[in-house]
């Protein structure tokens, strides 16, 4: 703990005003992890536990549960820290669910209703007269819009008047903007990593569409992102790929060799793509 305690430090230190930093843990350390994360960055600046379900097959044991999991850990560097959304593909049961058409071109859709559940106020609280001249008394909570808003989504064609008002979501327009994740990550898994394409035989990989999200989600193209326990080169295969800058940093000789070798082949690739790649040089600081 001591030696995570001064490099956490140090990370505090490199990170931009506006950063993040995840830190990757099993069950035996995330609570001490999370402790040194609220001294160095500030309990108010934890953002939250990420539950990693990095398999589904778990070996037999007669006195305890099977591990499944790994926990990453998240905190910004202030309030102000930008975070940008973390979106998950569609299940195969959410696009199911939507199964209605009007055939005018915008294509298929499912209805939502616009009762508020929370905080009403005085622009969300109101009876609303439709085009017909029907009035909506307003429901307990008010409506999910304001006034303005709900006309123009009338005019729209995009409200369905049931026995209460619904709001129309439209597949191709979700599918743009993805699924709301929780912080339970079961859509990545591990269990066949080490068989595919993308493993290079590093004991403790993680998959590029791991690293590709977190960093989607609190970085822009040209940030920069960096992996200071590098291992098998993942987080910079994932910022090479995505338009980010990147710095990895390991103190074992394999890890810095297997993402050498890694990123030399990612670049390749992309060069044959014809997509744009950063030249990087290897520093050796030991002694």
């Amino acid at each position: 703990m001591s030696m995570i305690y001064e490099r956490l430090l140090l990370m505090k230190g490199l990170l931009a005003p506006d950063g993040h930093i995840f830190v990757h843990c099993d069950q035996r350390l995330n609570a001490h992890i999370k402790m040194i994360l609220h001294e160095i960055f500030g309990a108010e600046n934890f953002k939250n536990e990420i539950i990693w379900q990095r398999t589904t097959a778990g070996k037999t044991v007669s006195d305890n549960l099977p591990k499944n999991s790994d926990h990453i850990l998240w905190s910004a560097c202030s309030p102000n820290s930008k975070v940008f959304g973390f979106r998950g593909e569609l299940s195969e049961e959410n696009r199911k669910s939507f199964n209605k058409d009007d055939n005018d071109g915008r294509g298929p859709y499912n209805t939502q209703p616009i009762i508020k559940t929370s905080s009403p106020g005085p622009e969300t609280t109101y009876d609303y007269v439709d085009n017909n001249g029907k009035v909506w008394k307003c429901p307990k909570k008010g409506w999910r819009f304001n006034k303005n808003r709900m006309k123009q989504l009338e005019n729209e064609n995009r409200l369905v008047f049931t026995e209460v008002i619904r709001e129309k979501y439209y597949l191709r327009e979700r599918e743009l903007i993805g699924s709301q994740l929780p912080n339970i990550w079961t859509d990545i898994s591990g269990n066949t990593l080490g068989y595919s394409k993308e493993s290079v035989g590093y004991p403790t990989q993680k998959p590029v569409k791991l690293l590709s999200r977190i960093i989607e989600a609190v970085t822009e193209p040209g940030d920069l992102v960096c992996d200071f326990f590098v291992g098998s080169g993942t987080t910079l295969v994932a910022a090479e790929e995505l338009g980010r800058k990147w710095i990895g940093s390991d103190l074992g000789k394999f890890a810095i060799h297997t993402t050498r070798k890694r990123m030399i082949s990612v670049q390749r690739d992309l060069k044959d793509a014809g997509k744009d790649y950063r030249a990087f040089e290897i520093l050796n600081l030991g002694k």
